[in-house]
């Protein structure tokens, strides 16, 4: 319970006062409040209200107090005695959010009564600004106040409260906001951009009057200066009927302004849009709508970015040969870039840079490297260029893990340092296997993170013909590792992954697959298996072409009828190929292995019929059964 005051007023006193002697009435807080020895049974509070409208209540000429409760006693108070009180406010019935506010007890009318005032600060300030009307809960706290000074609370401290009650109440709208934001003008035509307001500002989950932040990037004006501004949907909806006064602009007229108060162009008294010179890609704006502020800021995303120190040497030399990993996409487009590094088991410090930056090191000046803004150790935050800085900022591992993650967006100028231990196996999970019903491994070799494994992409009836899969960290849940799709290049099958529960799913052309998944910086490759042979001394000496098999989606493994004509070995080739990408499978009919020099021996003869699982290695075999 959050207090604005515990002073106490001594509007009260003569009417509980149980002698006429004069005292001081200064309530003096006290860190603990103990409980009075005035019984909580000898007082009844009755409830005055049932609705409360800070918006009329406010209008009026003169403020006039809320009356709460109505106060009797069946008992007298100590000499030198008054009663004091407070009220509580909460927007729940627990009361796990709240506030109190000292209240105006008036002596003659034997009421506890708040300020309309009191009671609109301690709500917008401590419960909410939202100007929603909602239930309010109320109810009061009383104290016994001796000799002016001695200070006690009626009944139990957190247990004893009097005329709790909820009411119907509407607060001040001290804050408008919309629900949504729009740029209009930018890189596209003013009138079309507030017709169809195709440039809108993200915003979390959150109420607007909790979280005031709302945020869009978009690209610049192709050519010359961009000129723009900003509306709600009541503004885009007046353009179309030619009242362009409802945009906010630039309080000032400094359209150049990268900071500052925006406000109604109607207020303003002019257009006082907002221009960005020419030179950026895009352009983000940042708008705090509690506050009426706005931040415009020129984004420009190299093609490359390198991590100098770390694992490497604090040299322009060494920074080049670690570039960062990037999606095929624009890098406007998808300004994220990983970096992963081997660990060398102490604290590693670095910083990173793109190539002027890398360049300037050459050259002696390091103010051009990107540090954190935060503490060096933190695994996440923002940065920024340490000629902004003041400093250094270098970012900082502590080295425990065995491999480190570093994830930078360029647009939004935030980090995140992820420690890594890669484990044996990750899995697939799609409509081929009921989303991992049945396991489907990918196998990590060298614990470095990159996996390998095959199975099929099989649609189903909401994938528009596709195959749908994710990979996960644990063969049955995705609580270690949720990774989708960041991107997907369906000319080449590379793409991005994200490890979030909202990624999306990977979505090929239906076929069967080898997976090769970098979890290190985040990528993935597919390469289609059209088709697998059985060959062999076992299958008439045919080495090339032998028996084609068929994949049974049902089983989740190639399959074929075929006539050994001796007890010989076989071995599995894929698209009809020797090329490990494709499939080259040798070993054992227990431990296959893709790559493997090995052939596979069998005893059968005759007509058999062969199940191959090719999963990942440790985990793939076959079975030759007699037909």
């Amino acid at each position: 319970m959050k207090k604005i005051s515990l002073y106490m007023m001594a509007l009260l006193s003569m009417m509980f006062v149980a002698c006429d002697e004069d005292f001081s009435t200064e309530f003096v807080p006290q860190t603990t409040i103990p409980e009075s020895s005035f019984p909580a049974s000898a007082v009844t509070v009755t409830p005055s209200v049932t609705s409360i409208n800070l918006v009329d209540l406010m209008a009026a000429e003169t403020e006039q107090p809320i009356v709460i409760g109505t106060i009797s006693l069946s008992a007298e108070l100590p000499q030198n005695t008054i009663l004091k009180a407070e009220v509580e406010i909460s927007d729940d019935a627990s009361f796990s959010k709240s506030t109190t506010i000292e209240a105006n007890s008036l002596a003659d009318s034997k009421e506890i009564s708040v300020m309309p005032s009191a009671l609109s600060d301690a709500y917008f300030n401590n419960i909410t600004k939202n100007p929603a009307a909602t239930t309010l809960y109320v109810r009061a706290l009383l104290y016994t106040v001796t000799d002016g000074s001695s200070v006690a609370i009626i009944g139990k401290p957190g247990e004893n409260y009097f005329a709790s009650q909820s009411v119907a109440f509407t607060p001040l709208n001290k804050v408008q906001i919309s629900p949504a934001y729009y740029i209009v003008g930018g890189p596209n035509d003013w009138a079309t951009s507030a017709a169809n307001k195709s440039i809108k500002f993200s915003h979390s989950d959150a109420d607007v009057y909790e979280d005031p932040i709302f945020t869009v990037v978009f690209d610049a004006a192709s050519e010359g200066d961009t000129w723009f501004a900003i509306g709600d949907d009541e503004a885009c909806a007046a353009i179309g009927a030619g009242d362009w006064s409802k945009l906010f602009g630039v309080v000032g007229g400094n359209s150049q302004a990268t900071e500052g108060q925006l406000d109604f162009r109607y207020k303003l008294g002019a257009d006082n849009s907002f221009c960005v010179p020419a030179g950026p890609k895009k352009i983000k704006v940042t708008l705090n709508m509690l506050e009426y502020t706005f931040k415009v800021e020129a984004v420009n995303v190299a093609d490359a970015y390198y991590l100098i120190g770390g694992p490497g040497e604090w040299n322009a030399e060494s920074a080049l040969t670690m570039q960062f990993s990037h999606s095929s996409k624009d890098v406007i487009e998808d300004p994220v870039f990983t970096y992963t590094f081997e660990s060398t088991g102490s604290e590693m410090w670095f910083a990173f840079g793109d190539k002027d930056a890398i360049d300037a090191v050459g050259a002696g000046t390091w103010n051009k490297l990107f540090g954190t803004k935060g503490d060096s150790k933190d695994l996440s935050g923002s940065f920024d260029r340490r000629y902004n800085l003041d400093g250094e900022h270098s970012f900082c591992v502590d080295g425990a893990a065995k491999f480190y993650r570093f994830t930078v967006n360029m647009v939004e100028m935030t980090y995140e340092i992820t420690p890594l231990n890669f484990q044996q196996y990750i899995y697939e999970a799609g409509v081929n296997n009921g989303w991992g019903s049945t396991e489907q491994p990918l196998y990590c070799a060298d614990g470095n993170g990159t996996y390998t494994g095959f199975f099929y992409a099989k649609e189903d009836s909401w994938t528009d013909g596709k195959g749908a899969f994710k990979f996960r960290g644990a063969a049955d849940n995705w609580d270690n590792g949720n990774y989708g799709t960041g991107t997907l290049n369906e000319a080449d099958l590379t793409g991005t992954l994200i490890d979030d529960k909202n990624s999306g799913n990977i979505m090929p052309q239906p076929g069967f697959y080898r997976a090769d998944v970098n979890l290190a910086d985040m990528t993935y490759k597919l390469t289609p298996i059209n088709k697998v042979y059985v060959v062999g001394s076992a299958v008439n000496n045919d080495w090339d072409n032998g028996v084609e098999m068929t994949y049974n989606v049902e089983k989740l493994c190639w399959e074929c009828d075929a006539t050994f004509t001796e007890a010989g070995v076989i071995k599995f080739k894929g698209n009809g190929t020797w090329d490990t990408a494709d499939g080259n499978w040798g070993g054992s009919l227990d431990n296959i292995i893709n790559g493997s020099n090995d052939n596979i021996p069998v005893s059968l003869s005759g007509d058999v019929h062969i199940e191959f699982y090719p999963l990942c290695e440790t985990k793939a075999y076959a079975t030759v059964t007699a037909r």
